[in-house]
């Protein structure tokens, strides 16, 4: 963890296990999709000395499905940049934060040269939990906001790691 923790702590101190829950809205903030989550956050120096973060989330619904992502970036510069076959993009530290709180994310879906996600995490004094925001944008226009509230469970996401965990499953139609 030695690269990200020196140069962007606050990005590094996300390594963990998190559990929460992700609630959509439609533009008139009407809840379109409610469901549980549980993100795996790894954070990893390879041997050639690239720093990497990866992270898993886990989606269960009400009715027992289950979707997981995952997402794999290295860290460059001042931020983390994630390229796979569903987003390109990036996660970072925002230095205008004198509190140093906040963490940014931006991408673009692969396949969708026209949609745009911004997401602000703001993360707890105790680091222990975390508030986020996603704004979801279709040529240029707002058409989906998720607010995500998450509690880290533990700082050891080795012992909840699965080798099941690295390729995305989408939610089987129910």
């Amino acid at each position: 963890m030695g690269v990200i923790a020196e140069r962007s702590p606050l990005v590094a101190d996300q390594a963990g296990v998190w559990e929460g829950e992700y609630v959509h809205l439609d533009p008139d903030h009407n809840i379109i999709d409610r469901h549980q989550s549980k993100l795996i956050c790894r954070l990893t120096d390879g041997p050639d000395g690239e720093a990497r973060l990866s992270q898993t989330n886990i989606y269960t619904w009400a009715d027992g499905s289950r979707e997981i992502r995952y997402f794999d970036g290295i860290f460059r510069g001042d931020r983390v940049w994630i390229k796979n076959e569903l987003i390109d993009g990036w996660t970072g530290a925002v230095q205008l934060d004198p509190t140093n709180r906040t963490i940014m994310v931006g991408w673009t879906r692969a396949h969708e040269p026209d949609f745009r996600y911004y997401e602000m995490i703001t993360v707890a004094e105790d680091g222990d939990a975390k508030n986020r925001t996603w704004h979801w944008y279709r040529k240029g226009r707002l058409f989906q906001r998720t607010v995500i509230n998450e509690a880290r469970v533990t700082r050891d996401w080795q012992s909840h790691d699965d080798p099941g965990f690295y390729s995305f499953q989408p939610r089987a139609p129910r």
